[in-house]
């Protein structure tokens, strides 16, 4: 096998599209971050990494990602392939601080992250893929969703913020350009009542007939009167409507979430984990 690492996100596209439109669902958040990076909707700093694993005749058999100063994200890999797919990354990207996939594969590759480069780890989330099946809308929640607008930018940045800031989320903090592209781009959506705004739902770049629902965020005061299951339900509606298939990701530690989705129409589909590395406490002598 034979691994190649580009920072080109356009020749990356094009080597591995074949590869991951076999299973886009699978690869929803590489194929996402790829094409922000191509369409100039993720700012471009150039640290970014796009790995592809390729067999004897040059087929691509795998890929993954570091990029958007956020930790390595696993796609599709062959499990013998995790060690020499760590190896690349501890040298094309030292600065690397953690690592998120599919509970197995991202357990093998911490394992020889940590050994590579003498560091401990930690869970720090885990999360489910779930995508949409018969979808309900929810009927009697008071408001109407309707599509952020350029004056919505500074609100859409403050809550995002915000969610992250309840999540813990790791750096890099929401861009105030990118948003509003997004914004720009229709995808971020906003339930009102009474001309006042109560809740978000955003919706990521088309990529293959699929796109995924998030962020998702309420603010504290607002939640408990079904604002975001209506809007996530209206926004999916929307999209279902133009064609498109649609997933998301919760939080397994949030049962409000999952439990909310589930309710709309949407089911599981595989499980994921982020692990986090940390530097060894210094043993005293």
């Amino acid at each position: 096998m034979r691994i190649e690492i580009t920072g080109d996100a356009v020749a990356y596209r094009a080597a591995t599209e074949a590869f991951v439109s076999r299973d886009f669902l699978r690869h929803t958040v590489i194929a996402t971050v790829v094409a922000n990076h191509v369409d100039g909707q993720q700012a471009a700093d150039g640290t970014s990494r796009f790995l592809s694993l390729h067999a004897a005749d040059g087929a691509v058999v795998g890929v993954a990602m570091w990029a958007g100063g956020r930790e390595v994200y696993l796609g599709q890999l062959p499990a013998e392939s995790l060690r020499p797919v760590a190896e690349a990354f501890a040298a094309a990207a030292p600065g690397n601080t953690g690592v998120e996939g599919l509970v197995a594969a991202a357990e093998s590759f911490a394992e020889h992250w940590c050994a590579l480069r003498g560091v401990g780890l930690r869970e720090d989330v885990r999360t489910r893929l779930f995508r949409l099946g018969e979808l309900r809308v929810p009927r009697g929640v008071a408001g109407a969703p309707r599509r952020a607008a350029d004056r919505d930018v500074a609100l859409c940045v403050a809550w995002f913020e915000a969610m992250r800031h309840e999540i813990d989320l790791a750096p890099p903090h929401p861009n105030p350009d990118v948003i509003r592209k997004r914004v720009a781009a229709g995808r971020w959506w906003l339930w009102e009542v009474g001309g006042r705004p109560v809740s978000l739902a955003a919706h990521q770049i088309p990529v293959g007939g699929w796109t995924r629902i998030g962020p998702v965020y309420t603010p504290p005061a607002e939640r408990g009167h079904g604002y975001a299951s209506a809007l996530t339900a209206q926004v999916s509606r929307a999209l279902r409507r133009n064609g498109l298939d649609v997933c998301l990701f919760t939080d397994l530690a949030n049962p409000t979430s999952n439990r909310i989705y589930r309710a709309i129409g949407y089911q599981p589909v595989d499980d994921f984990v982020n692990y986090v590395f940390e530097d060894r406490p210094a043993v005293s002598r």
